[in-house]
């Protein structure tokens, strides 16, 4: 729950969406929807200056879109001019993941690799605390973005 104080000072809020900047948009969305299940939205263009502005990078011109489901919303930006890549360690401050919570992480660890993703982690048991019976192991999508796939316990 946000804190009244908050509210009071900025009105009302909620979180809109996160984002990740990507090297190949089509692989992105190709991945995002073939395999994760997202619904994609056209993807759209921006060249006009004031985006430079907004983003903080002079001169950028994007390609981005904006993807649907599992009760959230996700973004993909491809740069005109793209810095040279590098893929963060998890451990590295900054760094992002998504979570998906799902029936079967096993399978969904399987699609993922089978279509360009990689193992960041294993498929591990938690065994004690809040979490203790939850299974679940980090991956990344083929452009290095972290995800979190997390397995109730039955029952």
């Amino acid at each position: 729950m946000t804190d009244p104080a908050y509210i009071e000072k900025w009105g009302q809020s909620s979180l809109d969406h996160t984002g990740w900047i990507t090297p190949d948009i089509e692989r992105s969305v190709a991945f995002w929807t073939g395999v994760m299940g997202f619904e994609a939205k056209p993807i759209g263009e921006r060249r006009l200056p004031w985006i430079g502005a907004f983003m903080g990078v002079p001169g950028a011109q994007v390609r981005l879109v904006h993807l649907y489901g599992h009760g959230g919303h996700i973004e993909f930006i491809q740069f005109d001019r793209q810095d040279t890549p590098s893929v963060p360690r998890g451990s590295q401050p900054g760094a992002a993941h998504i979570c998906l919570r799902v029936k079967n992480v096993a399978a969904l660890r399987d699609d993922i690799l089978a279509n360009g993703g990689a193992l960041q982690g294993e498929l591990t048991e938690i065994t004690e605390g809040i979490a203790a019976g939850l299974r679940g192991l980090y991956m990344r999508d083929p452009h290095g973005v972290l995800i979190e796939l997390v397995e109730l316990p039955a029952g």
